[in-house]
C-alpha cells in the first residue's frame, strides 16, 4: 500500500503546548502519515529549530537548535536521538546534499560549513554574506548551494570545489579565496527571506528568491540572469516549487498562500523577442491569495508538496500544519494543531511503490564532525588525510540478483509478494515440482486439500478484480481532476478579465465576477459529487 508522511519540527515557545498528551510531552519534530491515514505516527524529543534550521536524509534528522551552537541528530529507523554534535558558532540554516552525503550549514557569521556524515571530515567556506546565511537550498544535481541572507545578497557555490582535497585550508576559520562563490546575484534591496530551485539536473535549471519588500526574482542558476519578476503583495517567508516545475508556491507573513502558474501567466511572443529584460513585472494581487482560515492562524513559515503534486501542506506559527487542495485553490483540511510554531515540514519519499528503487548506500552511523582538520603534512600525494575513513553499508542492488532466490528475495525486501510467486505458490501446492514433491505431494492429495486448492486460487483471481477495479477508478478520477482544473485554470482567467475591465469602467469589479465565482462553485460541486461516486465504486 501506498504510504506518504511528512515531518514537522517547532520552535518551543514559553507558553504550554496546546496538546496535553503525555506522548507528545517535550517533542520538537513529529512525523505525521498524510495518506491513506491523517494520524501521529511518533515524536523526536527535545528539539527546537528556528525556520530552514532542519534537514532530512534517508536515514536521519539534523536540526539546529534555537540560540545553541548545537546541532542534534536523530535516527529515523531506531527513532531516536543519537548524537548531539557542538559547533563553534550558531547555525541558522540546513541543508543535505543526498547524493554526496553531505550536510551544510549556514552560519551566524556568513559563512558555510560543510560536514560529510559518513567521514566526519568538515570544511569551511569564505564569509562572503555580511549577515547569517537565512535560507539555502541544493540544486538536484549536487552541483550548486544556493545561500541567501538578510544583507540582500544571494550566492552560487560549487559544492565539489568546497570539498575538494586539493584545497584544504590549514585549521577551523582559516580563508580560502578558493572556497569564494562562484556567482552572486545582487539585484534584491532588502533581505532575502526565502531561497527554492527547481527540479532539472540539467543546466537550465532555475533559482527563485523572494526579499522583505514582497519581490520575488526567477533566475537562471548557471547565469544569473533574471528569467521572471514577481511581485507579491506581502513578503513570502516561504517557497515551494512543484514537482514539475509549473507552479511555484509563496506563504506570505498573513498566513496566505499564493501561488503563481509558469504556463498560465507566461505571455507569448516570438523566440526573437524573448528578451527578460524586457517582459513587464507579473503582479499578484491580495485576491489571488488562497485566504487563510482565520486572521490568528499566523504566518506560513513552512511549504511542502505531496508527492503527485496535488496537495500542499503550510506550517504556520499558530502551531496548525494546513493541508491545500492545489487544484481547487483551497482548504481541505487542518491535519493537525502542534500547540507550537511551525518551523520547518517536509514531504518525505512515499512508501510502497512496487519497484521502488533504494540506493546502492546507507549511512548507518553519523560521525562527529572533527574541528581541525588534517595536517598537510598527513596527507598524500592526491590530498586525502591519512585518517580519512569511509563509515557506510553497501547494499546489493536489485539488478545483482540473478540467482534462484530473486523472487523470494524481493518479496522479503519489497513492498509485497508479486503476483508471479504467488501463481507459483498455488501451482506448486496442487502438483510436484522436480522430484516430484512439492509443497503438498501430489500422491498424497486428496479431496478437501484440492478444494482448499481452489478457494485459494477464488480468493486471488477476486483480488485481482479489485486490484483491477482500484484501478479503473484511480485513471478515471484522474481524468476528471485534470479537467477540472483546466476548467477552473480558464474561469480564473476569464474572471480576473472581467474584474479589471469593470474597474477600467469604473463598475464594481466584486459584481462582475460573480457568475465566474458561481461556476466554480458549481464545478466544486460535480467534483465532490464525483469523488463520493467513486468511493462507492470502490466499496
Amino acid at each position: 500500500m501506498l504510504t506518504e508522511s511528512f515531518l514537522a519540527a517547532t520552535l518551543t515557545a514559553n507558553k504550554a503546548p496546546a496538546h496535553t498528551s503525555a506522548a507528545l510531552k517535550d517533542v520538537g519534530i513529529f512525523l505525521h502519515e498524510a495518506q491513506p491515514q491523517s494520524t501521529f505516527r511518533h515524536g523526536y524529543k527535545k528539539s527546537s529549530s528556528q525556520p530552514g534550521c532542519v534537514a532530512i536524509s534517508d536515514s536521519h534528522i539534523f536540526a539546529a537548535q534555537a540560540d545553541k551552537a548545537v546541532v542534534h541528530v536523530y535516527s529515523r529507523e531506531r527513532g531516536n536521538q543519537e548524537a548531539t554534535v557542538p559547533f563553534p558558532e550558531r547555525l541558522h540554516s540546513l541543508v543535505f546534499a543526498r547524493g554526496a552525503a553531505i550536510l551544510i550549514l549556514g552560519t551566524e557569521a556568513g559563512k558555510l560549513l560543510l560536514w560529510e556524515v559518513a567521514t566526519g571530515r568538515l570544511t569551511t567556506s569564505v564569509a562572503a554574506h555580511l549577515q547569517p546565511v537565512s535560507s539555502l537550498c541544493i540544486t538536484p544535481d549536487n552541483k550548486y548551494i544556493i545561500s541567501a541572507s538578510a544583507d540582500t545578497s544571494v550566492h552560487v557555490w560549487s559544492l565539489a570545489q568546497l570539498i575538494s582535497f586539493l584545497q584544504l585550508g590549514g585549521t577551523y576559520g582559516a580563508e580560502d579565496t578558493s572556497k569564494s562563490p562562484v556567482r552572486t546575484f545582487a539585484a534584491h534591496r532588502t533581505a532575502v527571506t526565502a531561497a527554492a530551485c527547481g527540479h532539472s539536473e540539467i543546466t537550465t535549471n532555475f533559482a527563485i528568491t523572494s526579499s522583505e519588500d514582497g519581490t520575488c526574482y526567477i533566475w537562471h542558476v548557471e547565469t544569473g540572469q533574471i528569467l521572471r519578476t514577481i511581485l507579491l503583495p506581502i513578503a513570502a517567508m516561504c517557497v515551494a516549487v512543484d514537482p514539475a516545475d509549473r507552479v511555484m508556491y509563496f506563504g506570505g507573513k498573513d498566513g496566505q498562500i499564493h501561488a503563481w502558474d509558469v504556463f498560465r501567466h507566461s505571455e507569448i511572443s516570438p523566440v526573437s523577442n524573448l528578451d527578460p529584460a524586457a517582459i513587464a513585472p507579473i503582479q499578484l494581487s491580495a485576491k489571488d491569495g488562497w485566504a487563510a482560515p482565520t486572521k490568528d492562524i499566523g504566518a506560513a513559515n513552512c511549504l511542502t508538496l505531496s508527492y503527485d503534486g496535488t496537495s500542499l501542506l503550510s506550517g504556520h506559527s499558530s502551531g496548525a500544519v494546513i493541508r491545500w487542495d492545489v487544484a481547487k485553490h483551497r482548504i481541505l483540511n487542518e491535519v493537525a494543531n502542534l500547540g507550537q510554531p511551525v518551523t520547518n515540514i517536509e514531504m518525505l519519499d512515499p512508501t510502497g511503490f512496487a519497484n521502488q528503487k533504494r540506493p546502492g548506500y546507507s549511512v548507518v552511523n553519523i560521525v562527529k564532525p572533527n574541528l581541525e582538520f588534517a595536517s598537510l603534512s598527513e596527507n598524500g600525494t592526491c590530498g586525502v588525510s591519512a585518517k580519512y575513513n569511509l563509515n557506510t553499508m553497501i547494499t546489493r542492488p536489485n539488478s545483482a540478483r540473478q540467482n534462484e532466490h530473486d523472487d523470494i528475495d524481493n518479496a522479503i525486501t519489497g513492498p509485497g509478494i508479486s503476483s508471479t510467486l504467488l501463481d507459483a505458490a498455488l501451482r506448486a501446492l496442487g502438483s510436484g515440482s522436480g522430484s516430484g514433491r512439492g509443497l503438498i505431494q501430489s500422491t498424497t492429495t486428496d479431496d478437501a486439500e484440492k478444494v482448499q486448492v481452489e478457494k485459494l486460487e477464488e480468493e486471488v483471481s477476486k483480488l485481482k478484480q479489485q486490484i483491477a477495479a482500484f484501478r479503473r477508478v484511480e485513471e478515471k478520477r484522474k481524468d476528471k481532476r485534470l479537467k477540472r482544473m483546466m476548467e477552473r485554470e480558464n474561469i480564473d482567467t476569464k474572471m480576473r478579465d472581467a474584474y479589471f475591465a469593470a474597474v477600467k469602467k469604473s463598475k464594481d469589479g466584486d459584481e462582475a465576477v460573480k457568475k465566474w465565482q458561481q461556476q466554480k462553485k458549481a464545478i466544486d460541486a460535480d467534483s465532490d459529487r464525483d469523488y463520493l461516486d467513486d468511493e462507492m465504486d470502490l466499496t
